[in-house]
């Protein structure tokens, strides 16, 4: 790999530096810093949640078990909720273990999900962050980095004004598109074993739906194509007044009365690394919305006065890049119900994989599985770990835990495994995994 040194006008130092301030990224900091190790999180944006703020996607999936009757993510997601809902800002997951407009009035694969205030979570990801410790920049973009041997020695950053550099021990990827792996000459892969790639779409949040009609349809109505419209879906597509290959209805309540729609798609695949591309299937996305929002009201009883309130900022990239780790997770280990040494997470997310005219959606029915450590932490840059989109994982296994419940755990574990490296002056693989399950349960985490 071809090393470029460029002129900096700062310069920075710290222990460990996250590199993406999406759920994970933040989740990571927050548990490197009460390490008590100096940490830098750079973000893109002017917020942190990544997905959860800038892609408008809502609820957070589930954190129970596959019966709906277990909590199982816990730790920094459970303290997360916490801060929201004294807030105002959530509504606990245990008020959505059945079918209701919180959940989509999805039987399967969605019982304990957590609806969230966009706003109100801003500033609690922002707070848990500055109370840590952590030096969050934002509007700085990762542009770059030099490597020594196995070993990442500084990333380069751009700001409005500067190209920065960030001297740091540790790095931590959470791009969401293993931005930082990828600069650095780690060993990556991408979508299936053909390159096929999840499609991309953007989320919109709505008012004036009629709660009530909507409520009881969906109450008497158990068939899934009367339910959620699916004919009258059919033949939108047919006559061309529905612009995308969505199935079915999909929209959730969130806690100010708003829903958030999770309908928009594009339905082609698209390089999500070309910056044309994106900007293309952006502009495309919001008059599609448009076009939705037309068909909904003439079509979908209880939504006649709907109005558009916003659209995601960001595409929702669903699947992008993702490292090549000590251990890659695979369906095997899910169905398998694995139980890994060196577990850092217990989930029960199904496996979702969105395509252009279809959802394979396979509910988790089975027993708990668990994400290994060892996934986190690259094969070939000893200072490297990732967590959330970035993980090391099959199509299938990343389909599982892509969801946000999941990345939060991941980023808890490599914050913690990052910080112990820095403090010891090792390289992540060699953090015991023993001592980050003993700090992920002093921290209420769930790990049998």
């Amino acid at each position: 790999m071809k090393q470029i040194t460029l002129n900096t006008q700062r310069e920075y130092e710290c222990d460990v530096l996250v590199c993406g301030g999406g759920v994970s990224g933040f989740a990571a900091a927050v548990s490197a810093a009460r390490c008590g190790v100096r940490t830098i999180l750079i973000e893109p944006g002017g917020f942190l949640g990544g997905t959860a703020t800038k892609g408008l996607v809502a609820p957070f999936m589930t954190c129970y078990d596959a019966e709906g009757k277990e909590r199982i993510i816990k730790g920094l997601y459970s303290e997360l909720e916490e801060r929201l809902l004294e807030a105002g800002g959530a509504v606990a997951a245990d008020r959505c273990l059945g079918e209701n407009s919180y959940n989509g009035y999805r039987p399967m694969g969605h019982k304990g999900v957590m609806p969230f205030d966009g706003e109100i979570i801003k500033i609690a990801f922002e707070q848990m962050c500055l109370e840590a410790g952590v030096k969050l920049l934002y509007h700085t973009t990762l542009i770059g980095c030099e490597r020594q041997g196995k070993n990442i020695s500084c990333v380069y950053a751009a700001d409005s004004n500067d190209i920065i550099s960030v001297n740091a021990k540790m790095f931590i990827d959470t791009t969401g598109s293993a931005v930082l792996a990828y600069k650095a000459g780690a060993e990556t892969m991408r979508g299936n074993e053909d390159g096929i790639m999840q499609t991309n779409s953007m989320f919109f949040t709505i008012s004036g739906v009629d709660k009530a009609f909507v409520d009881e349809h969906m109450r008497k109505t158990k068939e899934r194509r009367e339910r959620f419209y699916m004919d009258a879906i059919e033949q939108g597509k047919k006559d061309g007044t529905f612009p995308c290959g969505t199935p079915t209805i999909r929209m959730f309540e969130n806690p100010n009365g708003t829903y958030s729609v999770n309908m928009a798609q594009i339905d082609e695949q698209m390089n999500e690394l070309s910056v044309e591309e994106i900007t293309k299937g952006e502009i495309e996305q919001r008059l599609q919305i448009q076009k939705l929002i037309e068909f909904m009201r003439k079509n979908i009883p209880g939504l006649e006065n709907i109005e558009l309130v916003a659209t995601a900022s960001d595409l929702g990239i669903r699947e992008s890049r993702r490292i090549v780790g000590k251990t890659v997770f695979c369906l095997e280990d899910i169905k398998d119900a694995r139980k890994f040494e060196d577990r850092i997470a217990v989930c029960a997310n199904s496996i979702d994989i969105h395509q252009k005219d279809r959802v394979n959606y396979t509910t988790h029915i089975g027993a708990n599985y668990y994400i290994p450590l060892s996934c986190l932490i690259s094969n070939s840059v000893d200072n490297l770990l990732t967590a959330g989109k970035s993980l090391s994982a099959d199509k299938y296994a990343f389909a599982a835990v892509r969801v946000m419940p999941p990345c939060i755990a991941m980023g808890e574990a490599a914050g913690i495994t990052a910080a112990l490296a820095a403090a010891n002056n090792t390289s992540a693989g060699e953090v015991p995994f023993k001592d980050v399950q003993k700090i992920l349960i002093e921290n209420g985490a769930f790990l049998d």
